[in-house]
């Protein structure tokens, strides 16, 4: 049967998260009991009664997909919401249900979901090297959009010094979001901006979001006296050992070295919070960004496309 999880859940979901991406769990060094709480803090009273509101106005925010065969969960997808897609993520099927419909079952939902909402995209994202994901995902016609790759550091060794103070780096105000939105969207292929277009939300982090995961973010811009040129977030969640950074964000007439401490002062930040690696996504085109991070110590890890199709 397909439906929303449940509170009750919680064990099997889990269970069901780390068989299913057991590097990942390794790799961010998940800690169990910190996304236990996060789940109850999703079942909360109060926590439902905001998102039911935002639903009610047109505002989705995040839905978890379950199937269970009999008393077990036997497939699981993140679904969340994007101003013109709903967003696929974390879509598992255990081994034994495994090609028996679940994985298209959710991927049904989603489309409907989408469609409910008002968003005329579903997406998702699918490992290059998963030939099997990627077939079943073309034959319901989805179609490749971008070329993602991850890149991250396990180690911490190169930020643990912050940086030597740059008055051209500054933490983000409010007031520099427009000029933002607009250096992201002239940097972004138009095709892209079609399915998931730059704005705001980009920029300044959900508090609902924050709440739930328990997470703490900061972000910063490079300002040379006349806007901003450049811009980076870092985040830190309790429940795991890794840190994250967005993609950096780069005007065309930043150069390397300056790019560079963007990062750093970034990273620096989470050192500080005691996590012993980052991890951050970037677009194979975006040649300033993979540059910045390679000379900061991150590697490439996996290659992902982003998948897209009508909701309609």
């Amino acid at each position: 049967m397909l439906r929303d999880l449940r509170r009750g859940d919680a064990p099997q979901y889990f269970e069901l998260m780390a068989r299913g991406f057991p590097e990942e769990s390794a790799l961010l060094g998940s800690r169990p009991e910190e996304l236990q709480k996060i789940l109850r803090r999703v079942f909360r009273g109060d926590t439902r009664l905001v998102l039911g509101l935002l639903r009610l106005f047109g505002v989705p925010f995040v839905r978890i997909l379950a199937v269970d065969v009999g008393q077990r969960l036997a497939a699981t997808a993140l679904v969340t919401f994007e101003p013109r897609s709903a967003y696929l993520s974390n879509v598992v099927v255990d081994a034994p249900y495994r090609r028996k419909g679940y994985a298209r079952l959710m991927l049904e939902e989603a489309r409907r979901t989408a469609a409910r909402f008002h968003r005329p995209f579903v997406v998702l994202d699918v490992l290059e090297s998963n030939e099997p994901a990627r077939a079943l995902y073309a034959s319901a016609g989805y179609r490749r959009l971008r070329s993602r790759s991850r890149w991250e550091t396990a180690t911490m060794a190169g930020f643990t010094r912050p940086p030597e103070a740059d008055r051209r780096i500054r933490p983000m105000e409010r007031g520099d979001v427009p000029a933002l939105v607009e250096l992201a969207r002239t940097r972004a292929p138009v095709e892209v901006e079609e399915v998931l277009p730059t704005g705001k939300h980009r920029f300044v982090g959900s508090a609902i979001a924050s709440r739930i995961l328990d997470s703490e973010e900061r972000s910063w811009v490079i300002d040379r006296g006349h806007g901003p040129e450049g811009q980076i977030s870092a985040s830190r969640m309790k429940a795991t050992e890794f840190g994250f950074l967005s993609s950096p964000v780069l005007g065309g007439s930043v150069e390397p070295p300056l790019a560079q401490a963007l990062v750093a002062t970034a990273g620096a930040w989470t050192a500080e919070r005691g996590v012993r690696g980052l991890r951050t996504m970037v677009d194979d085109r975006d040649a300033g960004a993979r540059s910045a991070l390679e000379a900061t110590g991150f590697r490439e890890s996996v290659r992902l496309q982003t998948l897209f199709r009508p909701a309609e």
